[in-house]
């Protein structure tokens, strides 16, 4: 497919996806709790972390103040009208997410087609539960992708701007941060501290410096000392702590207070919850500390005479950057505390860079290949409870680990002859 027929093809497709609205605007559950504190907010309240500041106890509302702020403006329309210019602003960072990766390859040469069908069939089923929640996280994640984009051009200004708006949304994205630790990106890091810091002082014109102090610690207690309620009652969690939770503890989904607990016990033992997060805290320090010294090892032993994928600008050959960045967004993944299924859009970006690099290793090929038609064949079984066997059963959770392992050996192959095709 040459350029100008493949440029129409994602134009057509982002335009089939905005027209599409139709259907989503009709649910996005997440969008109407951000609607509704939004409403609460313009009627004068400022408890955020009230039951009733949202939708309920549930459906509460979860972040930092800036997040509210910056979304209050949509809460003057009409329910109709901002759920579809959310809706838009959800294409467009799909647009955004895509435009973002591609960019960094634009100089390369590998099989496009090949590489982006297998990351769109990986990952399609995520994107349209993002899409159909109207969960920020769509947003977020394709931010994230053009602040790591930006920065691996030397762009750290913009990059870092970015990527702090993406840290107040969303904690979970500061785990990709040691990537430019290890590579002694100092300034850039310090732009991220900096500006992060400001967003998050921001609130206080509206709610005070007391008031936006008192927020951001009731914040604390309500979203990370209160962690435990949200896992139990909120969405199936797909990180390994939840994994391991549903394998070797009995949870008892009918305490669930919203009624909806008709999923399977899949456990093999009755560990106790302390037992198996002590293991699951342990697991993730190895993996992560593991992750940082590849990605140190991987840096030292790069090919420097390889200048065909290389960035002027730092002197860093972008496909192993990229590498090296999609494993930390696998072990973001991985071993946070909370990883609900929208989350997994993030794979976007270790896929590629996996398909780039790659390829032309049969075993890696066929393991891409094996993952994408398992993640976007499951999801069309038919029957609610065979879905929600899947999703406690951990399928996600298994792709999500599999690509992270591909990452890995990847990069642990980094600079050696490639395999047999």
């Amino acid at each position: 497919m040459g350029p100008r027929k493949r440029t129409l093809f994602i134009a057509a497709a982002i335009a089939l996806i905005a027209a599409m609205g139709v259907v989503f605007v009709r649910n996005l559950t997440d969008f109407a709790v951000y609607y509704a504190a939004g409403r609460s907010l313009l009627s004068g309240r400022t408890d955020l972390y009230a039951p009733d500041f949202a939708r309920g106890v549930v459906m509460d509302y979860r972040y930092l103040p800036f997040f509210i702020l910056a979304f209050a403006p949509l809460s003057f329309a009409p329910y109709p009208v901002a759920a579809w210019v959310w809706h838009l602003l959800n294409t467009a960072a799909i647009a955004l997410a895509i435009t973002s990766i591609a960019s960094m390859y634009s100089g390369l040469s590998y099989n496009r087609t090949k590489v982006w069908t297998v990351a769109f069939l990986v990952v399609v089923p995520y994107f349209a539960m993002a899409l159909d929640y109207g969960n920020v996280q769509l947003i977020v994640t394709a931010l994230m992708f053009a602040g790591l984009s930006l920065a691996l051009r030397g762009r750290d200004l913009p990059a870092a701007a970015l990527l702090a708006v993406t840290i107040t949304v969303k904690i979970v994205p500061a785990l990709t941060l040691p990537y430019f630790a290890v590579t002694r990106r100092f300034t850039l890091l310090g732009l991220v501290l900096i500006i992060t810091a400001v967003l998050n002082l921001l609130p206080s014109i509206y709610f005070g410096v007391a008031g936006n102090g008192d927020l951001i610690a009731r914040w604390y207690d309500h979203v990370i000392v209160g962690q435990e309620f949200h896992e139990a009652n909120g969405p199936i969690n797909l990180s390994l702590k939840g994994q391991l939770q549903r394998t070797f503890t009995e949870v008892d989904y009918t305490q669930r207070v919203d009624g909806d607990h008709r999923y399977a016990a899949v456990n093999v033992a009755a560990l106790s919850t302390s037992t198996v997060d002590r293991a699951w805290m342990a697991i993730s320090a190895c993996l992560f500390i593991g992750g940082l010294v590849l990605i140190w090892v991987s840096a030292r032993t790069s090919d420097s005479t390889n200048q065909e994928a290389t960035e002027a600008t730092e002197g860093t050959d972008v496909r192993l950057a990229a590498l090296q960045i999609g494993l930390l967004i696998c072990v973001m993944l991985f071993v946070g505390p909370l990883t609900s299924k929208v989350y997994l859009v993030a794979l976007l970006w270790p896929v590629v860079a996996v398909g780039v690099v790659a390829w032309d290793h049969a075993a890696v090929r066929r393991a891409l290949i094996v993952v994408a038609i398992l993640s976007s064949a499951l999801p069309l079984l038919p029957g609610r409870t065979m879905q929600r066997l899947l999703l406690v059963a951990g399928t996600d959770f298994y792709v999500s680990t599999a690509i992270l392992g591909l990452v890995a050996f990847t990069l642990m192959r980094w600079n050696r002859p490639p395999g047999p095709k």
